[in-house]
C-alpha cells in the first residue's frame, strides 16, 4: 500500500476514535447542539473523507503512478521554506497580542505569499488585506468573537 492509503486509513481511525470520545457527551439537535455535537461531526467528516481518500488511491493503477515527492531533507529550499513557515506561525502567535488579529494577520499572510510562494507585491499586499478583513468580518462581526485589537482600537 502507497502512503495515501496508509495515511487515510489512519485518519479514518482518528476519525472513529473522535466519534467515539464524542458519544460520552450529549450530541443534542441542530438547532440545539450539546458539547460533543462539533466533535462528533468533525470526527465524522474525517473519516468519511479519509475514506474517499483511501478507496481512490486504491482505484490508482499502476499505468498511472504519480513521481513520490522528493523528501524535504533533500530538497534545501523546501526545507527553509517548511522552517519559516513554522517560524511564522510562532511569531504569529506572539505578536498577535500586542499587534491585535487584524495587523498580525496581515503581517502574517503577506509574510507567506511574497516570502513563502512568491507573488508580485500587489497581490501578496491586496491578498493579505482582503483576507484580513475578511477573517475579521467572519470572526468578530459573524461569530461574535473577541479578536485581540492590539495597536488597531477603533474596530
Amino acid at each position: 500500500m502507497g502512503r495515501d492509503k496508509w495515511s487515510s486509513l489512519v485518519w479514518c481511525g482518528v476519525g472513529i476514535f473522535i466519534c467515539i470520545g464524542s458519544l460520552g457527551f450529549s450530541l443534542g439537535e441542530l438547532h440545539n447542539p450539546g458539547p460533543g455535537f462539533l466533535s462528533f461531526y468533525a470526527g465524522l467528516i474525517l473519516g468519511v473523507l479519509a475514506l474517499v481518500i483511501h478507496f481512490q488511491s486504491r482505484k490508482a493503477t499502476s499505468a498511472h503512478k504519480k513521481t513520490e515527492p522528493e523528501p524535504i531533507w533533500k530538497n534545501r529550499q523546501r526545507g527553509w521554506k517548511m522552517v519559516m513557515t513554522v517560524g511564522a506561525l510562532l511569531a504569529y502567535a506572539v505578536i498577535m497580542n500586542y499587534l491585535g488579529f487584524l495587523l498580525s494577520t496581515f503581517i502574517f499572510l503577506a509574510f507567506l505569499l511574497r516570502v513563502i510562494e512568491p507573488q508580485r507585491w500587489p497581490v501578496a499586499l491586496l491578498g493579505s488585506l482582503a483576507a484580513s478583513v475578511a477573517f475579521y468580518f467572519i470572526f468578530e462581526m459573524g461569530l461574535k468573537s473577541q479578536l485581540p485589537r492590539g495597536l488597531i482600537r477603533f474596530f
